[in-house]
């Protein structure tokens, strides 16, 4: 008999725990209910950023000097720069440190996949050329789109300025093969 007494108290008991239990939780779910959501259906709603936020790497390649800081700071190696020499007597404008421009940019390129967003690029640019905004990153599904270009010239104005780049190269290699080639002014003495 007095079993049976044990057995029925611990039937209402763990009863009363197993209610009380799932009252609490159902609180907890209730409380939650009229409380801001937390969870965004990203890509068409948003979290508002903080004004310091590194959220995209962008470039301005009127304000590059070419100055390569950026790309020997970055620890893993993102950037994908080609550059060519203006012609003496040309005119690019003058960057934002008040110093004439004298290298055209043919390609300024940011490989987004492998940036840490470590800002080190930002703070080595001289001309402030290369900076974070602060728009959404949009959503991509190809690593492909991830390699943003920066340059701002034409295709054809490319091609112009490297075929010039090449011939000024060709001139410079003939000019240094006939100076290796002709003969040096003093005659070396001969051993005996």
């Amino acid at each position: 008999m007095n079993n049976e007494k044990t057995g029925i108290a611990r039937y209402f008991h763990d009863l009363w725990v197993g209610v009380t239990s799932v009252l609490a939780g159902m609180w907890v779910t209730f409380v939650h209910l009229f409380q801001r959501r937390i969870t965004v259906q990203y890509p068409r709603e948003t979290v508002p950023m903080y004004p310091r936020t590194r959220v995209t790497l962008v470039n301005h390649a009127e304000d590059c000097g070419y100055c390569l800081s950026c790309k020997r700071v970055c620890p893993v190696n993102i950037f994908t720069i080609v550059g060519a020499r203006a012609e003496p007597g040309e005119d690019l404008g003058i960057l934002p440190d008040g110093k004439p421009k004298k290298m055209y940019i043919l390609e300024f390129k940011i490989d987004m996949s492998k940036c840490v967003y470590c800002g080190l690029c930002v703070d080595v640019c001289d001309t402030h050329s290369l900076h974070w905004e602060l728009p959404q990153e949009p959503p991509v599904f190809s690593r492909r789109e991830l390699l943003k270009d920066f340059s701002d010239m034409t295709e054809a104005d490319k091609k112009r300025v490297q075929a010039r780049e090449e011939a000024r190269k060709h001139v410079k290699a003939a000019q240094a093969a006939a100076a290796k080639s002709a003969p040096s002014g003093g005659a070396t003495p001969e051993r005996a």
